[in-house]
């Protein structure tokens, strides 16, 4: 296992649920947290229920909506001018939604918070990721990413056929692509990338849309599982030895496990980042040497 003491480690949505499960086993290893949080009350409550647990840990807090690229380059700024290596990043926090919301920005809250904030947060810290010894940037994702079949290339926003897990799942597909692409782009430095899915958690994900939503959580809530078993492959892919030279994956408790042939295709995954690039008004240019054309899609 990778020793943890004093590497920075940064967590976005680590208030509740596998976040927060995740911030407390990376605490209790003495990582050095970073915590990139949307509401300051439950960040300083967390911080300093982190810091009465375990003595002498150094938490951060950064406070960003992912769906605001504004925050995002605010939050990103802030760590970069630590002048510090970042050892892991942990792309977690995620919204669903039962009914359309569009942000500011125009975009969809789930495509904006679950990919769009998170692509931007990994681009901007890429150079701090390349300085640690080994980075890692791990992707919470999810198996709902089979309830789509495809980028919705021309209805990103879902002026069309909105419906709850079809929108989340698209947005986590998203995810799945971002990771491999980045994979693939990161190659020949010494940072990885891999997707997870958590399982079934016990979460408030979603509870904050309705009264309907919030008793369809109730009702299967006995069938899932907790919180720190859901951050257990986070958990994991942030510490194993195992794990080192492995990127481009996607992984089930604690398990590679393979996708369906959609979420590993290449052409759509340098398309989406070339598309997220646009949306979030940035290039990432650090992000390696090698021209995405200059590789074949994958034939996996």
């Amino acid at each position: 296992m990778m020793a943890m003491r004093g590497k920075n480690v940064m967590i976005t949505g680590p208030t509740e649920g596998i976040g927060r499960a995740t911030a407390f086993a990376l605490a209790e290893r003495g990582a050095r947290l970073h915590l990139l949080c949307r509401n300051p009350s439950k960040a300083d409550a967390l911080r300093a229920e982190l810091v009465s647990k375990h003595a002498g840990i150094d938490v951060e807090l950064y406070i960003a909506d992912l769906g605001s690229f504004e925050q995002v380059r605010q939050a990103a700024s802030t760590f970069i001018e630590r002048n510090e290596p970042l050892d892991v990043l942990i792309n977690n926090a995620g919204v669903i939604n039962t009914r359309r919301i569009l942000l500011d920005n125009g975009q969809e809250q789930m495509f904006a918070v679950n990919h769009l904030g998170h692509f931007l947060l990994t681009t901007l810290l890429l150079d701090s990721l390349k300085r640690a010894e080994q980075g890692r940037v791990i992707v919470v994702a999810s198996e709902a990413y089979r309830f789509c079949r495809g980028i919705r290339w021309d209805d990103l926003q879902w002026q069309e056929g909105f419906s709850a897990f079809p929108t989340y799942g698209h947005s986590k597909l998203a995810n799945i692509l971002f990771a491999r692409e980045l994979a693939e782009r990161l190659k020949g430095t010494r940072v990885t990338a891999n997707a997870l899915h958590p399982g079934g958690v016990r979460s408030q994900l979603g509870a904050q849309n309705n009264w309907y939503a919030g008793r369809i959580l109730v009702l299967v809530k006995p069938f899932l599982r907790t919180a720190e078993k859901g951050a257990e492959t986070s958990v994991y892919l942030a510490t194993s030895d195992e794990v080192v030279a492995t990127s481009g994956e996607y992984f089930y408790n604690c398990k590679q496990k393979k996708t369906k042939a959609y979420a590993r295709d290449r052409e759509q995954a340098q398309r989406l980042w070339a598309l997220s690039e646009g949306l979030v008004g940035a290039t990432a240019r650090n992000v390696a040497n090698l021209s995405p054309s200059s590789r074949t899609p994958s034939s996996e």
